[in-house]
């Protein structure tokens, strides 16, 4: 993709422009922008760290460590150089050297930077470290008490580790500081469920207007909330709005969609999942049965057994989503945990639905 902005800008109007692109989603655009103005400005710390940022949201960590050394070599103590080169660290699993990064960062006083901090503690939950998150969020909140966004994700923090008592204490506090947070009203809504709360959880909820519903279990909690309590029919017409969204949010893939989710899925399995085929290929054992028990241990402490088919079955007819399909309950699951967490979570197969489980943290494979 060429570029055709102008040669005589400067190093801050091409670092404007890379920024509105990263902001819109247009990483591939950010990019060749980026590439070109670097060719031009090879030793701005600005456009280095715009870089390293874009190259993360690509996933391409070691380009994204390698642009965000640049910066350092540069400018040593640029705080978000620091940060982002702790969360690359972080994706190519060089825990020890992030935490270093990070603790060097309070060294230099950016524990008063509400922005750095949250950065931080959001590159540490985003890998599930939880007490580490919680100690940036920590400082992020000391640094400006009436932030909101310091409030939901302490709460966030809180529930992915099961506290339900501390997420309930901040999403009502992140709600409480900025009414119109959605992302605090939906938390909090769904503390209250899980807690049993259901008239208070449906006042949060159904404060988010439908049109501003962007996540299915929103949707759906409110449509079983609303037929619970108000004792409304499935099609009554108050419900239209939320269904409508429901259906926009779960709808079935493409059929162009299909396809690229089973080439990805296959691609999963030759590089990361062998196959029983290639098991076999190793040997297998002759008195090996092909039915593997596994067992997964989820936030309220239940615990599942069986093949991960199984698993799932059991999960979909013990949940409040019963009625599903398992495949519909998977890819639900999977929608409201990327919600939750901003990490993706596969739906294509059991197997893969339970270990990305694990790896967001909403559940804990045992064997």
């Amino acid at each position: 993709m060429s570029v055709n902005q102008p040669d005589s800008w400067h190093g801050d109007q091409y670092d404007a422009e890379a920024q509105r692109l990263y902001e819109v989603g247009d990483y591939d655009q950010a990019l060749d922008l980026l590439k070109h103005a670097l060719s031009q400005y090879p030793d701005s710390t600005e456009l280095l760290v715009s870089m390293g940022y874009t190259r993360l949201a690509r996933e391409e960590y070691i380009f994204a460590r390698e642009a965000f050394r640049r910066a350092l070599q540069i400018e040593g103590e640029h705080e978000e150089a620091l940060a982002g080169i702790g969360d690359a660290m972080l994706k190519l699993g060089d825990r020890a050297g992030a935490f270093r990064v990070f603790d060097r960062l309070v060294e230099l006083g950016f524990d008063r930077d509400i922005e750095i901090m949250i950065c931080v503690g959001r590159s540490l939950l985003r890998e599930n470290l939880l007490k580490r998150a919680e100690r940036f969020f920590r400082l992020a909140q000391e640094a400006d008490p009436q932030s909101p966004d310091a409030a939901l994700d302490l709460a966030f923090t809180f529930y992915r580790g099961g506290d339900l008592e501390s997420a309930l204490f901040w999403s009502r506090e992140a709600a409480k500081l900025d009414p119109n947070f959605l992302g605090a009203r939906a938390l909090y809504g769904n503390v209250l469920y899980e807690r049993g709360d259901f008239r208070g959880a449906l006042e949060q909820l159904e404060t988010i207007q439908a049109p501003n519903v962007g996540d299915p279990a929103v949707a759906w909690r409110i449509i079983e909330l609303k037929r619970r309590l108000h004792g409304l029919d499935p099609d009554s017409a108050e419900l239209q709005p939320y269904l409508s969204v429901l259906e926009e949010l779960t709808a079935d893939p493409s059929p162009e969609d299909r396809i690229l989710a089973e080439i990805e899925a296959e691609s999963a399995g030759r590089m990361g999942r062998p196959s029983l085929t290639q098991l076999d290929l190793f040997g297998r054992p002759p008195e090996a049965s092909m039915e593997v028990h596994h067992r997964v241990r989820v936030s309220n402490g239940t615990i599942y057994e069986g093949d991960w088919e199984a698993i799932v079955c059991e999960m979909k007819s013990q949940s409040d989503r019963s009625t599903l399909s398992v495949a519909d309950f998977m890819r639900f699951e999977a929608s409201r945990l990327h919600a939750l967490t901003g990490m993706t979570v596969s739906w294509e197969t059991a197997q893969a639905f339970i270990e990305d489980s694990a790896r967001v943290g909403a559940l804990a494979i045992e064997c």
